[in-house]
């Protein structure tokens, strides 16, 4: 019966694992600025093409917020953003780890991303309203 229980509670765990990482491999999960990060939007990046314009952002550790985790890695969101209807779409997520090097790159195919309204005073509308200004 104990042997049982085990092999049940190591069957759950071993399944919860690959849940963990999908999330991780999210390219929306991955876009969102957590505790201890701050993102900076790239001017450089701002493209127009036809009624919508491309920003890459990036997101990185807030050295003010203490010491970087070991494990922690920083990113580039490459928005789309269509400022007729003050909406962002996540085209793509780039994955760094410490040194800077490129560890996963995820793209996001038009039309599998619903595009959002960012909340008055988020970082992302003053990115929209930065881009779509300029």
């Amino acid at each position: 019966m104990r042997n049982a229980i085990s092999a049940i509670l190591l069957t759950c765990i071993v399944a919860a694992v690959p849940c963990v990482q999908a999330q991780e491999e999210d390219p929306e999960v991955q876009a969102k600025i957590k505790s201890g990060e701050v993102a900076h939007l790239d001017h450089d990046s701002i493209g127009e093409f036809g009624a919508t314009r491309r920003f890459d952002v990036d997101i990185g550790w807030d050295d003010g917020a203490g010491q970087r985790p070991a494990n922690h890695k920083t990113r580039k969101v490459r928005y789309v953003a269509d400022c007729k209807a003050a909406t962002l779409t996540i085209a793509a997520v780039g994955v760094y780890d410490r040194t800077g090097m490129l560890e996963k790159r995820m793209i996001v195919p038009p039309g599998a991303s619903d595009p959002i309204k960012p909340e008055t005073g988020s970082p992302q509308a003053k990115w929209l309203k930065d881009v779509c200004m300029a």
